[in-house]
């Protein structure tokens, strides 16, 4: 349901140059190029996040009684309760975003661009510049042979590329959501009306995408198929952006990730409401 504005985001991060308008314009079926993988990472996630997050707030609030756990948990608990939680889901993710990005990445390949690729030399980026090596991008369509190619490409490690960046997306995404989403909640507590769940959902989701929207840049770049002969670490993927693209291309892609996130954590956060009713948490709602 959200996948095309996770293509359409993605999409933009991986291109220096463009508007979004020629970016958006391949074929319709490019949109849910990579949404496989993501969809076995989103199930995996999702179970992950929460039961780690409830046993985390249990555990952190020295609490028998488990139905009261997360109310009373203080704001300096429930932050690191999201912040372990973050860390143990983004190791989780890490493969399968790198074959998401290597998928849509091949969906944005012009054929006949991509055979007139060749490489020049084997040298090797420096902190302030790009190697001379020209990489080739792959063009696979299917889940399987794109895990294949990465393998006999670029070996293992082409399934842990961009793992810093990750961790730390991940660990704020899950640490500000919770943490976010908590503070709305108790700031409109008293009113349950739907238009409170909304505001709260979009003030969340809109706190959450400012706020890390740069290191997503900086993850997507750094899980690129030709990502080791483009920059030599994270912090140089970091400073030639700001030095050769500009400040404003930490955010770019915030408008469909706003809407992508906007919309999936408000489902996330209306089925684990309901799910925690149903197992008896009835304080957290």
């Amino acid at each position: 349901m959200t996948y095309p504005f996770e293509y359409l985001k993605t999409s933009l991060q991986l291109q220096p140059k463009g508007t979004t308008f020629e970016i958006i314009l391949p074929q319709v079926k490019s949109y849910f190029a990579g949404c496989s993988a993501l969809n076995v990472a989103a199930f995996g996630k999702t179970i992950l996040r929460f039961i780690t997050f409830d046993k985390l707030c249990h555990s952190l609030n020295n609490n028998i009684d488990n139905s009261d756990n997360f109310q009373r948990l203080t704001g300096e608990n429930l932050l690191i309760a999201g912040t372990l939680t973050g860390i143990a889901e983004s190791l989780f993710i890490i493969p399968f975003e790198n074959i998401k990005t290597s998928m849509i990445q091949s969906a944005m390949v012009d054929y006949k661009k991509l055979q007139r690729v060749q490489p020049e030399t084997s040298a090797k980026p420096t902190f302030h510049k790009t190697s001379t090596k020209a990489t080739p991008v792959a063009r696979i369509d299917k889940l399987f042979p794109t895990i294949k190619h990465m393998y006999q490409t670029r070996g293992p490690s082409a399934f842990v590329q961009g793992a810093t960046p990750t961790i730390f997306r991940q660990v704020a995404n899950t640490s500000i959501q919770f943490t976010a989403y908590t503070a709305f909640k108790r700031l409109l507590q008293g009113r349950h009306d739907k238009a409170s769940s909304v505001i709260t959902g979009l003030a969340t989701s809109f706190t959450l995408v400012a706020m890390t929207q740069p290191i997503d840049v900086v993850k997507t770049r750094m899980m690129t198929q030709n990502a080791k002969t483009e920059y030599k670490n994270t912090l140089n993927c970091m400073y030639r952006i700001f030095v050769q693209e500009g400040m404003a291309t930490f955010w770019k892609g915030s408008i469909f990730r706003f809407m992508k996130v906007g919309i999936s954590g408000g489902l996330t956060f209306t089925v684990y409401e309901q799910v925690s009713l149903l197992l008896g948490f009835s304080s957290r709602s």
